[in-house]
């Protein structure tokens, strides 16, 4: 008796897991609307993008694009970043990406917030150089497409951890700001099912 109480038991908690693994929100990328897309994400800064460290404030012009390689339940919309390029630096300064890195985009019901990790990004200038990595950063935040002809925008606002580098970088993050409009795809909507 004690023994069928116990598997009693045990198959109410299997019944309660499996109902709150299947109410589990899913992040999906659409594009078009409706349609789950798992191709190439590219953006390109809109003006410059920003990164201002203790020593200067250096302003790039900036593209980014990866592929889609994870979604769905419990998990945010992720992949590793194929190019990351900072071009025509203010200044003199010249910014090099050394490791891509992922991005994840998370849909929290609440924001769509997204993150980075592993992309190094090394800023140099007459013999100083400056190194900063993302380890589950949060680099800002994305705004779906707002119609089935608009690009979606990534809302970039970061500190980004000192990984390596001259003292004269000193030890704090660096900002990273600007805002990336989505060129591929468009559009581009993440959801939260």
């Amino acid at each position: 008796m004690k023994y069928v109480k116990i598997l009693g038991l045990l198959a109410v908690a299997a019944a309660a897991l499996m109902a709150f693994a299947g109410a589990a929100s899913a992040d999906t990328a659409t594009s078009p609307t409706g349609t789950t897309y798992t191709g190439e994400i590219a953006a390109e800064a809109e003006g410059h993008a920003v990164l201002d460290n203790p020593i200067a404030k250096i302003e790039c012009a900036s593209k980014v694009s990866g592929t889609i390689t994870g979604h769905g339940a419990g998990k945010p919309v992720s992949g590793p970043i194929s190019s990351l390029t900072f071009t025509n630096c203010t200044n003199e300064w010249h910014v090099t990406v050394v490791a891509n890195g992922t991005l994840s985009v998370d849909n929290t019901g609440a924001g769509i917030n997204v993150s980075s990790s592993g992309a190094t990004v090394e800023a140099t200038r007459f013999g100083v150089v400056c190194r900063y990595k993302t380890e589950n950063t949060k680099v800002g935040t994305l705004t779906n497409s707002a119609t089935d002809t608009a690009l979606a925008t990534m809302h970039i606002s970061a500190a980004i951890p000192f990984h390596s580098g001259s003292f004269l970088c000193g030890e704090g993050a660096t900002t990273w700001t600007g805002s990336y409009k989505v060129t591929k795809p468009v559009p581009l909507t993440i959801d939260n099912n």
